[in-house]
């Protein structure tokens, strides 16, 4: 069984090694940590005793908000216009991360005495960033200086019409910029080309709070907890300052004052040690971000910072509300997705799917589903027949900058913008064919980076003895997880499986009992009940595990969560007892083999696009080497072949390491059974005393007759048309006189009909092993 992942090892293991162990020894040594601790430091790229000493003591690096370019001048004007109680308006964005951004500065800046309000668009009436018609309209209710957050590099348009009203604009912004920056009164911007701030990776939330640091003249440790929401739901880089902004916002919030966040833990039943950056990617981002998906995402500020009970209460019933209905959206277009996908003949470098009735707020969402299914970049997007155009989200996979690939569409689009792993666009339908195209055409030179897999990078190799609750302990000092520093990944080779098992709640989840030596240890493997049926206990494996600590009972014990799996011997799959099309019909890369043509004409067609259907008697042109255009890594056997043997040189032929049982028989022989010499006597016998017989339609009653299953008397009859002894005029059978013995048992369909039993019995009543034994092994 293969990887689903290409395994990536750290590559400093060259004719430094020797050094490098010294070094981590000694690193070891001096902070009293684990070796393992130390290696996986090492190859995460902290490769100084200085950098990893930082590194694992989190030390609290927060650079001076003055070096961003613009900070100064953003400050002055901030001030006067809190010292003159101007009209400030914040206008953020709809997701989590806006969200925060927002309620950051809108506390630093009502904590200041200022007169300041916020807003935060509906992604459906006013779109991304700025919205030139909602400044119009705060401008004329009073607003005297609009202060973006998590958008505003992209805006041209409105702020150009602030600034036209004599308003000012100061931007504070994070996502990629363009050809040319809007004329705004000061754009804070962590990558701005005019800039030296150190760290350019900040989310909103981030930039936010380094406004607020530079308006306050400290960092607002209060604000950290909220900060660390919009820095992990954004999925930024979790390095450098974004790392130490998580790490004290987690400590922050495991003893907030917001009422929002402690109603919100207590219903969740989250309590205070739980709380970790899995409890904001997880459970509260997701949240958050469900009211700009679905509507308005104003109630996510007065979540975060509102002291009314009542409110509170309210607020925290919508977010689940709205989370659940996010949900059921997201699996209804994802459905949709995945069969326009798998219709098509074969896989683009890019998927570009648009639809009327998509709902525009979860598109981003279900982009993902589709990346992580079919490892290509892929564009989800809504049309809306009253503008005539197309809007919505895309989401890239590893090596694919998929703001530089919109790039190449830009004459075409109306809009976009975004990050290198994600964007947002909107495209007129009369330019959207165009637009499509450029992209395709873009995306010819990264065909090499999607035809591999998705590469899954592994810190270091262990032993199974290395799997301890001491060990598992000192990871700790590596959190936060998330993007750039992701949990562990370790490798662990050649392990012999002891007992293989199917457990949880719903059956999905595999439990593998490893014993090696004194050693025995349990690795699970989430929602891998299907993994479990290709594993066989009699061939070693490797595993790629992340580690954690079960909690049960008060009792803690190390766990190894399996996140990939090969293993090198051939496998049988029972998929006998399947009755989804679609998960029969979704094995990839694989020959399916039908022996009725049937079920070819019916079933062929409904192949993965990278596998393909043939029929049992085109195998020998292909053992003649009849090209086929790709190597098959599987064989799928349909129904029941009638030359088995001729299945088992195809699997020699192609070297494939995979058989998939299916073994569909509607006629099921083994159990009707071989007709004797003495049923066709009688049979033959009744016919000549009854003369023409109007059997169609009648069979069954015949049978009945003769006490024989009617698929026996069908077979008997179509021996006896073969050898010539009755033959049909219209809907009667006709005894022909015959003057010659005729060997019934001899004739091509009994011959048939055996071929058909034994097939059945073969790889319809087998274990698997037996079925493995025979395609692998040289067994009979």
């Amino acid at each position: 069984m293969q990887s689903v992942y290409e395994w990536i090892t750290p590559d400093h293991r060259d004719e430094n090694d020797a050094q490098v162990e010294v070094l981590i020894q000694s690193v070891s040594e001096d902070l009293s940590l684990p070796k393992m601790l130390i290696r996986v430091v090492y190859d995460k790229g902290y490769q100084t005793r200085e950098a990893m000493e930082s590194f694992l003591q989190k030390e609290a690096i927060f650079h001076d908000p003055f070096l961003f370019h613009d900070m100064e001048k953003a400050v002055q004007r901030l001030s006067r216009a809190i010292e003159d109680y101007e009209n400030i308006l914040i206008y953020g964005d709809y997701d989590a991360d806006g969200i925060s951004s927002t309620t950051i500065l809108y506390e630093t800046l009502e904590s200041m005495g200022a007169n300041v309000q916020f807003y935060l668009p509906n992604r459906f009436d006013d779109g991304y960033g700025p919205n030139k018609d909602v400044y119009a309209y705060y401008i004329k209710q009073g607003v005297q200086l609009i202060l973006t957050c998590d958008n505003g590099v992209a805006g041209h348009e409105a702020i150009a019409y602030a600034k036209s009203q004599g308003v000012d604009v100061i931007v504070t912004d994070h996502h990629e910029i363009g050809d040319s920056l809007p004329d705004a009164y000061a754009i804070v911007h962590p990558r701005h080309p005019e800039g030296h701030y150190p760290f350019g990776d900040l989310a909103g939330a981030g930039v936010a709070l380094k406004v607020a640091s530079a308006l306050l003249g400290e960092t607002p440790t209060d604000l950290l907890d909220v900060a660390a929401i919009g820095t992990v739901a954004d999925l930024v880089s979790l390095t450098g300052e974004n790392r130490v902004i998580v790490s004290l916002g987690l400590e922050q919030m495991r003893h907030t004052e917001r009422l929002g966040l402690q109603t919100f833990f207590d219903k969740e039943s989250i309590s205070e040690h739980q709380i970790d950056e899995r409890t904001i990617g997880f459970i509260l981002g997701p949240r958050l971000n469900a009211l700009g998906r679905l509507g308005d995402p104003n109630p996510g500020v007065r979540f975060l910072t509102s002291f009314d009970d009542l409110e509170v209460a309210e607020l925290v019933d919508l977010l689940d509300e709205q989370n659940i209905a996010r949900k059921g959206i997201v699996e209804d277009i994802a459905t949709e997705a995945f069969a326009l996908v798998d219709a098509e003949s074969s896989l683009p470098n890019i998927i570009i799917l648009g639809r009327p009735g998509w709902h525009e707020g979860v598109l981003g969402i279900v982009a993902s589903r589709l990346v992580e299914k079919y490892h290509r970049p892929t564009i989800m997007l809504g049309y809306n027949p009253e503008t005539a155009s197309y809007k919505g989200s895309g989401r890239s996979v590893e090596g694919v900058d998929l703001f530089k690939v919109l790039q190449a569409g830009k004459a075409f689009a109306q809009k976009f913008g975004g990050h290198e792993m994600a964007a947002g666009m909107t495209v007129s339908e009369a330019n959207f064919d165009a637009w499509r195209q450029a992209l395709v055409d873009e995306m010819v030179q990264y065909a090499p980076i999607l035809n591999r897999k998705t590469p899954l990078h592994i810190d270091s190799e262990i032993d199974l003895s290395a799997i301890t609750l001491e060990n598992v302990q000192a990871l700790a000092p590596l959190k936060p997880f998330g993007t750039d520093n992701q949990q562990p990944l370790f490798l662990l080779k050649n392990l012999p499986i002891q007992q293989i098992q199917v457990i949880g709640k719903n059956k999905d989840t595999m439990k593998l009992t490893i014993a090696e030596g004194d050693i025995k240890a349990s690795m699970i493997a989430f929602k891998s009940a299907e993994t479990a049926e290709k594993l066989t206990t009699n061939a070693p494996v490797d595993v790629v595990v992340t580690l954690s600590i079960n909690s049960w009972n008060g009792s803690q014990e190390p766990q190894a969560i399996i996140q990939d799996i090969r293993q090198d011997g051939p496998s049988v799959f029972d998929m006998r007892g399947m009755k989804e099309r679609d998960q029969i019909m979704s094995v990839q890369n694989a020959l399916y083999l039908f022996e009725e043509n049937l079920y070819f004409n019916h079933f062929a067609e409904l192949v993965p696009y990278n596998s393909l259907g043939l029929k049992t008697a085109d195998i020998p042109d292909l053992l003649a080497g009849k090209e086929i255009g790709f190597v098959p890594e599987s064989i799928v056997i349909f129904d029941i072949p009638l030359d088995i043997p001729s299945v088992k040189t195809l699997v020699a032929h192609f070297d494939v390491k995979n058989v998939y049982v299916y073994a569909y028989s509607a006629k099921n022989a083994f159990m009707v059974g071989k007709p004797t010499r003495e049923d066709f006597a009688a049979v033959y016998k009744y016919m000549l005393g009854h003369g023409a017989i109007p059997l169609k339609g009648k069979e069954q009653a015949l049978a009945d007759y003769f006490k024989m299953p009617k698929l026996r008397l069908d077979v008997i009859v179509e021996v006896m048309i073969e050898a010539g002894l009755v033959q049909w005029h219209k809907n009667d059978l006709v005894t022909i006189p015959v003057t010659e013995k005729v060997d019934l048992l001899k004739t091509n369909t009994m011959e048939k009909w055996h071929l058909r039993i034994e097939g059945e019995r073969f790889l319809r009543y087998n274990d698997v092993e037996k079925i493995k034994d025979y395609f692998f092994t040289g067994g009979k």
